[in-house]
């Protein structure tokens, strides 16, 4: 279970990187790197006209100075970043002294792609104040969650729903609407394996969706019958194609921005109220999504014609 429970923290954390910012960026590499370093991490705060003395957190055994950079929708202004790298390593380097063995700069950039002229301005540093220096991108986050304890990483990023989890009182926040109890069949175990329906599974082979996505569809799948049971009954009739519209067209932005397949689904569970650790918000989300897969009003339906590889 351990490796879906990371496939489905992955997806979650890729979402909430994506969307936080500024001093929500820092709080949240703030609690992953305490989770992993525990006392040997300290995150700092500003403090009078002395400021955070150019670090946003240190780890005492390397005596690495953090500093971050979280623009807003990961959209990096190079001469911004360029004059904060100059500043804050400078700066650093003048506060700790022989304190800071290594510095490393935590940008949180769209899809972890890091300028060219960030990592020269970086290196060129290094060289000029005699001090190790590196960046970090988003993947490097994701990589230091992914050595948290189990325990720790279901803290902080929450489980995958179950299929139990279906029939629990869920909310569905991310679209304005919220969802009635949700009642179902438990199977007898949650681990037992479950087939997608053929349709389905054959329209998430097409779409390249990987086994830990299809595992979460499937269980999605058990209650998205009584979120197409919650549509019907709506007094307004138009809600449904409302909804369908709104999953549509984020779909179709979320791909125009280059996102893969299951990083495409891990978007499309976020919209729908997911990315928390609250499970009856995950198992709404997951339901809503294996409702709107299997109306095709997200990801795209294969040709007549077309056939899986065997």
């Amino acid at each position: 279970m351990d490796d879906l429970d990371w496939a489905w923290q992955e997806m979650a954390l890729k979402v909430r990187l994506s969307e936080i910012d500024g001093d929500a960026f820092e709080s949240f590499f703030a609690a992953i790197a305490k989770a992993a370093w525990g006392d040997d991490f300290q995150a700092t705060i500003p403090m009078g006209s002395r400021g955070d003395l150019k670090c946003d957190g240190y780890r005492r055994s390397e005596g690495r100075v953090f500093q971050l950079y979280g623009p807003r929708y990961g959209q990096a202004k190079v001469d911004d970043a360029l004059k904060k790298i100059d500043e804050d390593f400078r700066g650093a380097k003048a506060h700790w002294g022989s304190q800071m063995r290594s510095w490393t700069f935590v940008a949180g950039l769209y899809a972890s792609r890091t300028p060219s002229e960030i990592l020269l301005s970086v290196a060129d540093l290094d060289t000029k104040l005699g001090v190790p220096a590196k960046v970090w991108s988003r993947d490097d986050i994701i990589a230091l969650a992914k050595t948290l304890s189990s325990e720790d990483r279901r803290r902080l990023l929450g489980a995958p729903p179950q299929r139990a989890d279906m029939v629990r009182h869920v909310t569905y926040e991310n679209i304005g609407r919220a969802l009635t109890y949700v009642r179902g069949h438990q199977a007898d175990s949650d681990l037992a394996p479950v087939s997608l329906p053929p349709p389905i599974d054959v329209k998430a082979q097409y779409n390249l969706l990987s086994a830990p996505a299809k595992r979460f569809l499937s269980v999605g799948q058990t209650g998205a019958a009584h979120v197409q049971r919650y549509l019907s009954d709506q007094v307004d009739p138009s809600e449904a194609q409302r909804m369908a519209d709104g999953f549509s067209t984020r779909y179709k932005a979320v791909v125009a921005e280059g996102a893969e397949p299951d990083a495409a689904f891990g978007a499309m569970v976020g919209y729908a109220g997911g990315g928390s650790t609250d499970m009856a918000r995950e198992a709404a989300a997951l339901a809503v999504v294996a409702h709107f897969f299997s109306t095709c009003e997200i990801f795209d339906r294969p040709p007549a014609d077309w056939q899986p590889a065997t």
